[in-house]
């Protein structure tokens, strides 16, 4: 059954966080999204998302826009794709680079094919609805404030923490001390974003082993690979790459070099569901154990990358999706619900939309 895409609209999604979000790279205080509307010719509408995170992925929310209406839409539009993979053949041959454009577009037309053929057509999608328990993060900032921040959630129910370091001040072993002592039953995961040296790296994970932590993430620059492995040779605490990992080529340069132990799978960075699962994939044929991640992020392309938590779960061993547990309200659109730290995705509805005009 095959699809041809007659229009699209793209729009803007804010939404305010409780509380600025900090880390080693930025500062944020409200999630802001491109969100991509693909219809049919049979008024069926898919939806996909995504954040501009320059610092992570050098787009912003401007470029994503220009991205998707001169260099992807031109390509989609008006054809007509016999399959799935047709279609996203396309997308990724339509430039290089721009992940996250490439994303929300490749979102959408997942959501379009699964609502079109239903969504356990897609094999690497869980179809079931998914539950799962993310962590929340712990924004950078005063080890007391650090602590307290993590009574707090504690005292919301959340169990797994994440706690941001990099501070460039030589307090991070008391940031991860004053968090373990406020949250002594909790899991605590700690994110360098990239922030230390290596030397610095070595000498910060020695002083927290002894604290139960569960795993250290990118403690040194993405392409500092040497460094890397060093670290991670040395490390008592798992080593999970991040900004390192951008594609299944960088998963396996990563792993097969020594470099990290665990791999960060965020769609934002991979471009779409179908490169992230290209990396589960290989993770679960070699078991390797992964993060499903994401950058600050609006609640669809939050359900997205939890239907591919969802299928993947024997290699998954942490989630990091807790965006909504950030926001100052959690949208009533929004297609997951909330209780303590566990997300549950809402039963699909699939409506059809008078799609807007284009020329």
């Amino acid at each position: 059954m095959g699809v041809k895409i007659v229009s699209f609209r793209i729009s803007k999604v804010a939404i305010p966080l409780a509380k600025p979000f900090v880390t080693a790279l930025r500062r944020v205080e409200a999630v802001e999204a491109a969100a991509i509307e693909l219809y049919d010719v049979s008024a069926l509408c898919g939806i996909g998302e995504a954040p501009g995170s320059f610092a992570v992925t050098g787009e912003t929310l401007e470029s994503i826009v220009r991205t998707i209406e001169e260099k992807i839409m031109p390509l989609l539009l008006y054809r007509d794709f016999l399959s799935l993979q047709e279609a996203l053949e396309v997308l990724f041959g339509c430039c290089e680079g721009s992940g996250s454009a490439k994303a929300a577009v490749d979102m959408a037309l997942h959501d379009l094919w699964s609502k079109r053929v239903g969504i356990d057509s897609i094999p690497y999608l869980a179809a079931e609805e998914v539950e799962l328990a993310t962590d929340v993060t712990i924004s950078l900032d005063r080890p007391e404030v650090m602590a307290m921040d993590a009574r707090k959630a504690v005292q919301c129910g959340y169990d797994i923490l994440k706690v941001k370091v990099g501070g460039g001040d030589g307090l991070d072993i008391l940031r991860v001390e004053a968090v373990r002592e406020a949250a002594p039953s909790a899991k605590v995961l700690v994110d360098a974003n990239q922030a230390w040296s290596e030397e610095e790296a070595m000498r910060v994970i020695e002083a927290i082993s002894p604290f139960g932590i569960e795993l250290v993430e990118q403690p040194v620059l993405a392409d500092e690979m040497e460094g890397m492995r060093r670290i991670t040779k040395s490390s008592e605490i798992p080593i999970l790459a991040d900004e390192s990992i951008f594609t299944l080529d960088d998963a396996v340069r990563v792993i097969e070099g020594g470099c990290a132990d665990m791999v960060n799978v965020k769609v934002m960075k991979c471009g779409g569901l179908f490169k992230a699962a290209e990396i589960l994939s290989w993770c679960e044929e070699n078991r390797i154990g992964c993060m499903i991640g994401s950058m600050l992020e609006s609640p669809r392309s939050i359900a997205a990358a939890m239907r591919l938590a969802g299928r993947y779960d024997s290699v998954v061993r942490y989630i990091d999706l807790d965006s909504p547990l950030l926001y100052e309200k959690l949208p009533e659109s929004a297609p997951m619900t909330i209780w303590k730290n566990r997300l549950k995705l809402k039963s699909r509805q699939v409506k059809r939309s008078l799609p807007p005009i284009r020329l």
